[in-house]
Order: C-alpha cells, then structure tokens, then sequence
C-alpha cells in the first residue's frame, strides 16, 4: 500500500484566488453574516429578508405610548359589532350560504323596481336573529339610486288607520310635500310642559286606497318594508295589504309608474296562510329565506373577523400584539366551550356579538386584552339570575313559589297571583283537615292573608324571580296579570329541605 503524501505547501497556495477573478471561490471558512456583507461590499443586491417578528409573550400592563392605539381600537371593535355584516360568506370554496343567496335575490328584485319600475312583492322569511333587517338594509344602500323608504311594523301600527297616519307621515318627511290634513298636523311650537298636545286625528280608513294609489306616481321608486308581516295579516279585513299588493299588481313597465316593492318580514312560517283568498291572489308568492350559521366554526371565524378590526394610525406594534391577543384568547379551551355552550342555546348571532362588547368595553390599559375571565364574567351577567339568596326568603314568599310548581306540574307555565292565592288556600284547607302528628302533636300550614300575600308577591317581582309575559294594561287587574317564574325546581327543592318545615316540605313533594 502507498502511504498517503501529505499536501505540499505549494497545493495549498494554489487555493488562493487571483486578484481581478471574477469566478473566485469563496474561501472556506466565511460565515453567511460575512458573505451578505462582502455582497453588499461588492455591491451586489441581497434580496433575503427577514420575517416579521411577532411579540412572544403579551405585556401585563400596557406601555403609555400605546394607550392611545388601545382606545382607537375599542372604538373601531366596537363600531364593528355593532354595523358589520355578520354573515359573510364563511366557506369561500364551498357553495354560497343562504343568506348570500337571499341577499342576491333581494338586490334583484330591489334592483328591478328602481330601474326599470318594476311593481315586486316578496317575503322574507327566517328565525329571529339570522339577518333579515340587515340583509334588507344592505340591499337597499346598495341600489344605484335612493328611493323612498316607508318603514312599518306590526308591533307599532296595530291597525290600518294608524299605518295610513305613518305612511303619510314618512312621505311628507322624504318628499317635502304634505300628504296630512291641516287639522292632524301638530303644532311645533306647543309648550309641553305647560298643557298636554291635544289628541291628534286619524285618518279614516277610506283614504288608504287613494293614499296608496299614489305611490307609483311619486317623483322616486317607492320601497315599503313590513316588519312583523304575520301581525299585518291579523288586521281587520286586512285592507292595507289588499291595497299595497293590488298597487304592486297593477304597476306595469312603460306605462309611467317609478316602481314599487313591497317586502314582508316576518319569522313565522305559516304566514302565507294567514293572508285572505283576494290578498293571496294578488301576492306574487316569492319566498326569500335566510339562515342563521349552521357550524361552529363559522361562528370561531367570525369572532376572529369582528375583533381584528384594522384601524387607522395604530402602528405595526400594536397590530402584532393585538391579533396575537385575539388568537390567544380563541384559542383558550374555556372561550372555546362558552362560544359552543352559547352555540348550542341559540344560534342568534346577536347573542354572540352582545357577548364579545361587553369583552371589548371591558378593557383598560392594566389589563388591554380579552381574557377568558372577562368572558366568564360578562356570560354570567347575561344568563344568571340576578335575584338574591332564596335561602333568605320569607315563609309566603317560599308559599308562593310552592304553588308555582304545582301549577307547572298541572301544565301552566304562565301564572297570575290568584292562581297561586287559590292553590295556597286549597293546601291551607287540606292542612287543616289532616294536620301532621308528631310526638302526639299536630302541625298545620300557617295562615297568610291576602294582603301578606300579595306584598310578598310584589318582593318576587322586584327581585326578579317572576318575569311578565304580557305587558301590564289598565284593564287588568294586577293581580290577572301573567308571569313566568324563574326559579328552578332544583333550587326550591334545596331551599325546602334546608328550611326543615315539615308542612312545606310535604306540601312541595306533591308536585313532583
């Protein structure tokens, strides 16, 4: 074998490189720091560049030249749950969702009454909470020109003669002209506080059809919105219906009218059936429905959108630490299973966004971004029960509470105080037909009067543990009025067995 000869010092000068050489190794040994910089020596261009560097760990306290950013970013969160468009398309590969379909069809048929003066009517239909006032109001910003906008409800106008009033009322305010009698217009310049304004007129229903007539031949397209449509429906002879749809009907293109729409809100769906045989016939019968988010993760995803709002002048800074405050806070497994718990309960995006506000009110430049706890806490504000300690309550007011159960179990969730006053004496009568015997000794259920009674019940009500159903009218007598109680089984169940009356406690397991 042939030993190995060691190289010469004369191969080890022929690695040097030549002055002038352009094709030059690069000596071994030369860190990549020292290459860029004999790069930028030779004036060669680097186009390596550095990633952006995200803040590792969030401060506790926020730094005093970022309190500002803070405050402008609370404005711009909130501004943006409150006027954003929740229900954006969440899958931007998948199939556009319902409510980007509704949204479509509705800009169309909006669209074709304003251009062309096209007569259209429709029905928007969809739960509570899944867009339909929004995706109305979007649609009509969104028309290349501003029509005339009548805005009624069913909650408000309970009957013909007082739409006809807001009709009118509403055209006088967008078209400057006076649509009133002289003797329904109401002085300005009236003292309230020195005599009440004197009762103003309606107007009879016969000028509803001549009112309503008008409006293809107004100097813009009209749109009507009806909100609470079902509650239209339950009208006498449902004669504002009648009249707006015949109009509809009979607006034709080419013959001078500027367009008219008509669109029905409403949440209920047997709404169609509600409407008479000659209104039904004069409806066009289009259905537009909308949907609330049917996944969980399009609710993460909004989260996410609603809170990384970019604002104005915030600076890169703040930026990084605030959308890796909101991906931390998303990403936290006690906000993930209150998000879904809310989820699972209503699919009502407002629950969702009245949630994340009270979050965002919530900060201060000691503690600038949401944490779990401030989600815990604004929850239990909005789905606790804000009455006080019923261990502390009273012996009629536990009576009361008795007797509410009973009723449930009898079918009635809704009560008045005289049910509960009769079911109370009727246990009083029992008590005293067959008392308890213990040791000899018999115990019966005290007596209550009325008055005691209904004082108690007055406490229950300020405290929270009975809700109305109905609201209060002065031809109802307090004690008529409905109510739904709030307090759980489970809960009184737990207050009986702690108080250790007998009575009560033999009375309270007759209803389970």
């Amino acid at each position: 074998m042939h030993a190995e000869v060691p190289a010469s010092p004369r191969v080890r000068r022929g690695k040097r490189t030549r002055p002038g050489n352009d094709s030059a190794l690069q000596v071994s040994g030369d860190s990549p720091k020292d290459s860029v910089a004999k790069r930028k020596l030779h004036g060669e261009p680097h186009h390596a560049k550095s990633p952006p560097r995200l803040p590792q760990s969030l401060p506790q306290v926020l730094p005093a030249h970022l309190t500002a950013s803070l405050r402008r970013q609370q404005r711009a969160t909130l501004a943006s749950l409150q006027t954003s468009n929740p229900f954006a398309d969440e899958d931007n590969d998948g199939p556009p969702s319902a409510n980007a379909t509704a949204s479509r069809q509705l800009q169309d048929l909006l669209f074709g009454s304003v251009t062309r003066g096209e007569g259209n009517s429709c029905l928007f239909l969809g739960p509570r909470g899944s867009g339909k006032t929004k995706i109305v109001e979007q649609a009509i910003k969104s028309l290349p020109h501003q029509p005339i906008v009548i805005r009624l409800s069913g909650h408000a106008q309970h009957n013909d003669r007082l739409a006809l009033r807001e009709i009118a009322r509403q055209l006088s305010l967008q078209t400057g002209r006076s649509f009133l009698n002289d003797n329904d217009i109401v002085d300005e310049e009236h003292n309230l506080f020195s005599e009440p304004i004197p009762p103003v007129s309606l107007p009879p229903p016969s000028h509803l059809p001549a009112l309503v007539s008008l409006l293809p031949t107004l100097s813009r397209p009209t749109i009507v919105i009806l909100d609470a449509f079902d509650l239209f429906a339950l009208h006498a002879r449902q004669s504002l219906l009648y009249c707006l749809l015949d109009t509809v009907q009979s607006c034709r293109i080419g013959q001078g009218s500027n367009g008219l729409a008509v669109v029905g809100v409403t949440s209920r769906l047997d709404a169609i059936n509600l409407l008479e045989k000659r209104v039904k016939s004069r409806f066009s019968g289009r259905v537009i429905r909308t949907a609330p988010p049917v996944k969980l993760c399009h609710w993460m995803s909004l989260s996410r959108r609603l809170l990384c709002v970019p604002i104005e002048k915030g600076g890169e800074e703040w930026m990084d630490m605030w959308n890796l405050a909101v991906d931390t806070f998303l990403a936290d497994r006690k906000v993930a299973e209150v998000i879904a718990d809310t989820f699972a309960l209503t699919r009502d995006v407002r629950m969702l966004q009245n949630l994340l506000v009270g979050v965002v009110a919530e900060l201060r430049p000691s503690s600038p971004f949401p944490t779990p706890s401030n989600l815990t806490s604004v929850l239990a504000a909005h789905r606790g029960a804000h009455f006080p300690d019923p261990y502390t309550l009273p012996y009629p007011s536990i009576c009361l509470l008795i007797a509410t159960m009973h009723a449930q179990t009898a079918g009635h969730d809704q009560v008045t105080f005289e049910m509960l006053h009769e079911m109370f004496r009727e246990q009083l009568r029992a008590s005293a037909a067959a008392p308890i015997q213990i040791e000899g000794g018999s115990i019966g259920m005290a007596r209550c009067t009325r008055e005691v009674l209904m004082a108690s019940f007055e406490r229950l009500l300020a405290a929270g543990m009975f809700l109305g159903v109905a609201p209060p009218s002065v031809n109802m007598a307090p004690e008529f009025v409905r109510y739904r109680c709030l307090v759980e089984r489970e809960v009184l169940k737990r207050v009986v067995d702690t108080g250790g009356q007998t009575s009560l406690k033999k009375w309270f397991y007759k209803a389970s």
